[in-house]
C-alpha cells in the first residue's frame, strides 16, 4: 500500500518498488556474502556446494601454509593432528572420526617438512571441520555469521534469532585482509581496524535485510495534480530514507516526508485532489 504526503501544492506518493536490483549485485560492496539455503537464493552468487568447501577455499587462498601447519602441529585443531612416525621416517596427517572414536591416517610425507608445506597444509585443510576452518580464516579475514528467520517473510542478521524452529545460520559475510587494507589504508589488522570492518559488514547485512524484507520504495511527486518527478530504488525504512528522498525534491518540499501516512485504500492522484477540494469546501 502506498504512503502519501501532502505539502501544498505538492503531493508525494511513496510506493513499493518490486523491481529493485539486489544490493549484492553492486560492485561497491565491501564484503562477500556466501549463503546456503534449499529454497532461497541469498547473498552473492557462488559455486560452493557446502559451507566446508567455502571455508576450505578461503583458508587455502588467504592463510599462509606455515600458519596452517603450526595451527595443527600445536594441537589447536580438534580433529586433525600432525605427527612424526619414527619407524617410517615420515610426517603423518591424521583425522579423528567421531563415529568410530578413532584416529585415521590420511596422508604421509617423507621428512623433512621443508619444501612440502603446500601439500601438507592442503592435506590438513581437507580434513578440517568448520570450527577449525573458521579459526584459521579469522587470521586473515574479517568474517561474521549470517542468520535467517523465516516466518511469514524472511529477515537476516549477524547475531541470531530467539526462535530455534524458524531460524538458523545460512552462511557468512567476510572481507579479505587485502580488502580491509584497501578500505582503511592500513598494513595490519589491528583490533580497532577489525572493529571498523565488522561494523561495515554489519551495515551491509542490515541494508540487505531491508531488501529481502521488501523495504524497497520509489516516489512520484505531483504539483497541482500533475506528475513532475519520480525516482525508484530506495532501500530502507521510510523514516531513515527521508534525507535521501528529499534530496531529490524541490526545496519547497523540504519536510514533506514528515507528513507521510499509510493509505490502505490505495488512492491515485485524482482521489487525493478530490479529498483536498472537499476539505476546502467543508473547512
Amino acid at each position: 500500500m502506498p504512503m502519501v504526503a501532502v505539502k501544498k501544492p505538492y503531493t508525494l506518493f511513496l510506493r513499493d518498488d518490486t523491481d529493485v536490483e539486489s544490493p549484492r549485485e553492486s560492485d561497491t560492496c565491501f564484503g562477500t556474502m556466501v549463503c546456503f539455503h534449499r529454497r532461497y537464493s541469498l547473498g552473492d552468487k557462488h559455486d560452493y556446494s557446502s559451507p566446508e568447501e567455502f571455508l576450505r577455499d578461503i583458508v587455502r587462498d588467504g592463510v599462509p601454509h606455515k600458519d596452517v601447519i603450526e595451527y595443527v602441529r600445536s594441537g589447536k585443531a580438534g580433529d586433525v593432528k600432525f605427527e612424526y612416525n619414527r619407524s617410517s621416517r615420515e610426517w603423518e596427517v591424521h583425522s579423528y572420526w567421531d563415529m568410530f572414536k578413532k584416529w585415521y591416517l590420511e596422508a604421509s610425507f617423507p621428512a623433512p617438512v621443508k619444501g612440502q608445506e603446500n601439500d601438507i597444509a592442503d592435506a590438513m585443510i581437507e580434513q578440517m571441520q568448520i570450527p577449525d576452518l573458521l579459526s584459521l580464516a579469522e587470521k586473515t579475514h574479517c568474517i561474521l555469521p549470517l542468520y535467517l528467520y523465516d516466518h511469514s517473510g524472511i529477515t537476516m542478521n549477524t547475531s541470531g534469532f530467539s526462535c530455534p524452529w524458524d531460524s538458523g545460520q545460512v552462511g557468512w559475510i567476510y572481507a579479505t585482509k587485502e580488502a580491509i587494507q584497501t578500505e582503511y589504508d592500513c598494513k595490519e589488522l589491528t583490533p580497532e581496524i577489525r572493529e571498523k570492518a565488522e561494523k561495515l559488514l554489519r551495515g551491509e547485512v542490515e541494508y540487505y535485510d531491508h531488501y529481502i524484507r521488501g523495504d524497497c520504495y520509489g516516489f512520484q511527486l505531483y504539483k497541482d495534480g500533475e506528475e513532475v518527478d519520480s525516482c525508484w530504488g530506495f532501500i530502507g525504512d521510510p523514516i531513515d530514507l527521508q534525507a535521501d528522498i528529499e534530496g531529490y525534491l524541490p526545496e519547497e518540499c523540504k519536510g514533506i516526508m514528515n507528513n507521510l501516512v499509510y493509505r490502505y485504500d490505495d488512492p491515485d492522484i485524482e482521489d487525493i485532489m478530490q479529498e483536498q477540494e472537499y476539505e476546502l469546501e467543508v473547512g
